[in-house]
């Protein structure tokens, strides 16, 4: 390769983790939104008038969870992407993107079901 390609493909790959950095906070946000709007929905006494809980559910929990789950789901993601090229390398380069989008979609679904899980916690807590 020459060096203006490996220029190039260093750019291309900056641009994808920016991009990463900037969806993990959105996705969090978004799993944290959802999980209060259920929770919100099936707790009788959750929507009192006075209490804290709504402002702790959405307006300082998907900052929270922005920040903390947000960082978790990025490093996972290089992580699951080191882990599946490392272990098909060169030989199976065509199942590389399947198996990545597969395993990275599953780790999304734990993803979402930890951050209801704490969310469920949070409501006990408070």
């Amino acid at each position: 390769m020459t060096k203006a390609q490996e220029r190039r493909k260093a750019v291309e790959q900056a641009i994808q983790e920016h991009k990463a950095k900037k969806n993990k906070y959105i996705i969090a946000a978004v799993f944290w939104f959802l999980s209060s709007l259920y929770i919100y929905s099936n707790d009788a006494g959750f929507s009192d008038v006075y209490s804290l809980k709504p402002f702790v559910y959405f307006i300082v929990g998907p900052v929270f969870a922005s920040i903390v789950f947000g960082n978790i789901m990025f490093f996972m993601q290089k992580i699951i992407e080191k882990g599946v090229i490392g272990f098909f390398g060169k030989n199976s380069q065509n199942l590389v993107l399947p198996v990545i989008s597969f395993v990275f979609f599953c780790a999304l679904v734990g993803m979402f079901i930890i951050i209801f899980k704490f969310a469920e916690l949070l409501q006990t807590i408070i």
